[in-house]
This record gives structure tokens, sequence and C-alpha cells, in this order.
């Protein structure tokens, strides 16, 4: 599995367990939908009774990265069926958002750690409640932050590589593009 961001991929390479998480919603979506595709043939969970992938946003990914492996997508939607449906994926996979219950910690938990490599994306604040969830078991884990209209950042929390440190992005980058939306862009 990869993001595509050739830093970031270098650094869990060795990793089992990456948690990605933000309270940036737009940001976290977008990114995790171009995991997806980048990463498929790939198994994805997502937790909730609603939402969680745009047939359209992966249908841009692929065209833009030209990337058209398999994606497997199962649901679950209450917190007893989390522990159940990752175990019945039982490989390689990505989670969306499964502490989204906030209950079953510790089965949840369980089942992410005996399963194969792991890409969570968390919509939490875990300055907040990263005790509560699962920090301890995340080999690394980044934080996604906006830092304006125009860039975010990935800021490595916890890693087994590196110390605490922040790689900016233009927002362009999540779509492939390394250059911004400058006039001259549009003239050539």
């Amino acid at each position: 599995m990869i993001t595509g961001f050739d830093e970031i991929d270098r650094i869990i390479s060795p990793d089992r367990i990456v948690e990605f998480y933000s309270t940036d919603r737009e940001i976290l979506w977008l990114f995790y939908h171009r995991v997806i595709v980048l990463s498929s043939p790939i198994k994805v969970v997502i937790v909730g009774e609603r939402g969680g992938i745009d047939p359209e946003l992966i249908r841009r990914f692929r065209e833009i990265f030209n990337v058209k492996g398999e994606i497997y997508i199962r649901r679950a939607f209450k917190a007893q069926d989390v522990k159940p449906t990752i175990e019945a994926m039982n490989e390689d996979m990505i989670l969306v958002d499964p502490y989204h219950h906030r209950k079953l910690y510790g089965e949840i938990v369980s089942a992410i750690r005996n399963a194969g490599r792991v890409f969570i994306f968390s919509f939490m604040d875990r300055e907040k409640e990263g005790s509560i969830f699962g920090l301890h078991s995340a080999h690394s884990l980044i934080r996604l932050e906006r830092r304006s209209n125009k860039s975010f950042s990935f800021k490595i929390i916890k890693s087994v590589n590196t110390d605490e440190v922040e790689i900016p992005y233009s927002i362009w980058e999540l779509f492939g593009k390394s250059k911004g939306e400058g006039l001259l862009t549009f003239l050539v």
C-alpha cells in the first residue's frame, strides 16, 4: 500500500499499522480516496451507516493516476460489526474511521493487530482522544493539517524511523499536479 508521496512512503514502508488522522474532513477525505486508488487492488472497510466512498472521486483518481486495480469494499454498520468485518478481510486493508462508534475499542484494536498491513484513516483529534483509541498500536501516526486554501502538511507524530517532522505539500499534489494553479499554468 502506498500514498503516492515518496517522502511519506519511505517513512512508513516498514510499518504494519499506519494511522492518518485529521479534524479537517475534506483533506482526509481526498487523501484516503487517493490512497485507495494508488493501493489498488485493495480491500477497504468503512465503518458507519452512510458515506465513506465517493465513486466519482475514485473514478477521477483512477483517471489521474491511470490505475485500474480492483477495490473490494465492506461496510461495518454497527460497532459489533467492526471486529468480524476486519477479521473477514484477513489481509492488507484500508480502514476508514474504525473508531467511529467510540466503543468496543479493545476488540477493534485486537482485530487490527491481527490483520495484515493496515492503513487507518480517522476523523478525530488525537490531542483529545489519542490515549483512548489505538495510539499505542500504530507504528506510525501521521496528522494531516490544512495550512491554507492551497496547501496542507503531513505531521509525523509517531514513527519508528524518524523524529517528529512536518512535510508540506500543495493541495494540487493530492491530484498528481506538482505545479500550482498560477496564471502561467493556464497559458502554457
